[in-house]
């Protein structure tokens, strides 16, 4: 395995695993009928955050071979 693809794979990982974190907290919290958009809005904002960063890196990586 590569660098570049090692990379990419653990940027992957670590832009799903956290939003899946997140909405699953705002499922529980949907199930208890307690307020649970904030959590999903986390998720959401995780989601657009981390994975801009994780192109920017991945684009960055692909332009330097």
């Amino acid at each position: 395995m590569t660098s570049q693809s090692w990379l990419a794979r653990a940027l992957l990982v670590l832009v799903l695993a956290p939003a899946g974190g997140l909405f699953g907290k705002a499922v529980a919290e949907a199930a208890q009928v307690r307020p649970w958009w904030p959590w999903l809005v986390a998720s959401l904002g995780w989601l657009v955050l981390a994975g801009g960063i994780s192109m920017a890196v991945s684009h960055h990586d692909t332009e330097h071979r």
